[in-house]
């Protein structure tokens, strides 16, 4: 089970009059200057407000996109500043110096109770990637205390996730403690019903996750494009469907250990590679012609999935089931999806998260009766595998 042995409220008595240091996710989905997703964004304000109303000084620290230590002007945090005021309704003053002069300090220096910093994109320095101690230290020298509110990124042993905490007290912000106690729920009680829902494209990202839920987990069901791969395992022609030839051996060895925990497909939704636009429902045994690309599980797999859930305490998503951008493939993930709202106000447990899930449940329509949508991305997925996480380590010590 995972656990925090601190909490945001022990932060909120040291922040008095002095500084923190707050790591934050801004890695937001930007398309020609416009935010499209602000969840994010909305989930943290509540940290930077507590912070505030104790008269602390916040500088945040932050990334966007992938810059590999290069200044990118298209990844500045600067583009963000107007859009963090109006959510936390404070001014921001964002601060572009290098980290390693004397005219940030100089600015940090003369802050005063309530005001906010933001620094530039902290991956436009390698040393950030490469967690460098002197690096770390630096940073660490700008604050009093280092609190993370960044869950999404803890799974990087990065200096503003791992090395800041070595020279400061360290404490999560509410968002990431949130995230770990709705996380360990999942895993908390043995003696509730569990099944797991996993789709996506690739089985390759999935191995160790698969391994960890299904010695867990009573049931997990799989769909989406990997399915394929387990289908194939099978000596079931999947035709033109995207699938990973060479994991089939180990797609196979799992659902000899697992039989009977591991389900997979029993009919799917097929086009025709040469006509595109015609669909049809196949049942797995009777598929055949390479000229098929599966898309969505079938309406037999859609009922036996949902029956499965209805008879669990404790549900966990991990990816879409089909094609789900493109209707009507996304007709698999919305039935499946619809238990969730039946089973709402019974003694269930739903999560979903990372990846494309959020993107898939929001489309479903039924986003609002999840008990829990995670914001962790990677972060989800490595600790729901089983890992230990840098951010969550240095936290602890």
């Amino acid at each position: 089970m995972i656990n925090l042995r601190k909490s945001f409220l022990d932060s909120l008595e040291f922040v008095n009059n002095k500084t923190a240091i707050l790591r934050i996710d801004l890695n937001l989905p930007i398309f020609d200057g416009n935010v499209s997703d602000f969840t994010r964004m909305d989930k943290i304000t509540p940290t930077i407000k507590g912070i505030l109303n104790r008269n602390g000084k916040i500088i945040i620290i932050s990334h966007l996109g992938r810059p590999k230590g290069i200044n990118n002007k298209e990844l500045s945090l600067k583009q963000l500043v107007p859009f963090l005021e109006e959510k936390i309704e404070s001014k921001i003053t964002f601060c572009n110096e290098d980290i390693f002069g004397k005219k940030i300090e100089r600015i940090i220096k003369k802050m005063v109770p309530k005001d906010i910093l933001l620094l530039e994109n902290i991956r436009f320095y390698h040393q950030e990637e490469e967690n460098d101690l002197s690096f770390s230290k630096r940073l660490a020298s700008f604050g009093d205390i280092f609190i993370n509110e960044s869950f999404s990124t803890s799974h990087r042993n990065h200096s503003s996730i791992a090395g800041i905490g070595t020279f400061l007290p360290s404490f999560p912000g509410s968002l990431f403690e949130f995230e770990i106690k709705n996380l360990s729920k999942i895993f908390r009680d043995s003696n509730r019903t569990t099944v797991a829902v996993l789709g996506g494209s690739k089985v390759s990202t999935k191995l160790n996750l698969i391994n960890n839920l299904a010695k867990k987990f009573d049931k997990i069901l799989i769909g989406g494009a990997m399915a394929n791969t387990f289908l194939s395992s099978q000596g079931i022609d999947v035709g033109n469907s995207l699938k990973e030839p060479k994991l089939e051996q180990e797609a196979k060895q799992l659902l000899n250990e697992y039989k009977g925990k591991i389900i997979i497909p029993d009919d799917v939704i097929v086009v025709n590679s040469d006509k595109p636009d015609s669909n049809l429902t196949i049942n797995v045994d009777s598929l055949s012609g390479s000229e098929n690309v599966i898309m969505d599980i079938g309406p037999k797999t859609r009922k036996n999935f949902y029956n499965f859930i209805s008879k669990s305490e404790i549900l966990l998503w991990n990816g879409p089931l089909g094609y789900f951008e493109k209707i009507p493939f996304d007709n698999g993930s919305n039935y499946v999806a619809s238990i969730v709202k039946v089973m709402h106000s019974k003694k269930f447990f739903s999560v979903a998260g990372g990846g494309d899930t959020i993107s898939c449940i929001k489309n479903s329509g039924f986003y609002e009766f999840f008990s829990f949508i995670s914001t962790g991305g990677g972060a989800f997925l490595e600790l729901i595998e089983g890992k230990n996480l840098p951010g969550i380590e240095i936290l602890n010590n």
